[in-house]
């Protein structure tokens, strides 16, 4: 055998799952997610805090759209840049409105949007509900 019969295989990507009920206790368990993973991963802190932001209003969203329900989180790299997921079952999907400026919510996709290198929804696998996520700088 030769050096260039070997193959080495590429690492794992790194990734974390959790789920939870959706329920406003939930954002924090999110938040603290996005900190234990990223940090773990060596992202520096202001990239640390911005990604708990979005994530946190990630969840607040499923927590609407899907209260009581479970809901599935996820923390992962793509081209070595924080990808944060959340699935919930609910078909609707996030809408911005229009809100004034004394309002107390809906400026979740306004935040993400602000941070995020990118975001959007898709499908889920299986069909049922969607998968909303964010992927941040590298």
């Amino acid at each position: 055998m030769n050096d260039q019969d070997m193959t080495i295989p590429a690492p794992p990507t790194p990734e974390i799952r959790l789920t939870v009920l959706a329920v406003p206790s939930s954002v924090v368990l999110a938040r603290e997610l996005v900190r234990y993973a990223l940090t773990n991963w060596g992202f520096e802190r202001n990239l640390i805090h911005d990604s708990m932001l979005v994530m946190s209003e990630i969840v607040s969203n499923a927590v609407t759209a899907a209260p009581g329900h479970h809901i599935r989180l996820r923390c992962t790299l793509q081209e070595e840049a924080p990808l944060l997921e959340c699935w919930d079952p609910s078909p609707a999907l996030p809408r911005s409105r229009n809100i004034s400026g004394t309002a107390e919510n809906g400026r979740g996709l306004m935040i993400i949007t602000a941070f995020a290198e990118g975001a959007g929804t898709r499908p889920s696998a299986t069909g049922e509900g969607k998968i909303v996520w964010a992927l941040m700088p590298a």
